[in-house]
């Protein structure tokens, strides 16, 4: 898996900057990605894919311990639909 340290250390050499400089733009762009989805508003990042929130309903679900019926409270969950030019390549 490659994490953010590994990943400054191609863009910092790719864009001639420093890796912590470059760390702190993924940072950052991250941020604001995720800033901006709590904002209810969709990102749309066209040929790599769109990031936005979606509301799970309540539904009811099963105890499988107990066998019991839960309600499972509605949330909103934080999804990325993958662009079809990188979901199939």
């Amino acid at each position: 898996m490659v994490g953010i340290s590994e990943m400054s250390r191609e863009v910092a050499r790719k864009a001639n900057v420093t890796q912590k400089e470059a760390k702190e733009i993924i940072e950052r762009f991250l941020e604001e990605i995720v800033n901006a989805v709590d904002r209810n508003e969709k990102i749309n990042l066209a040929g790599f894919g769109i990031f936005e929130r979606k509301v799970q309903k309540e539904r009811t679900a099963r105890n499988p311990q107990t066998n019991k019926e839960i309600k499972v409270p509605s949330k909103r969950k934080f999804v990325f639909r993958a662009s079809s030019k990188i979901k199939y390549k």
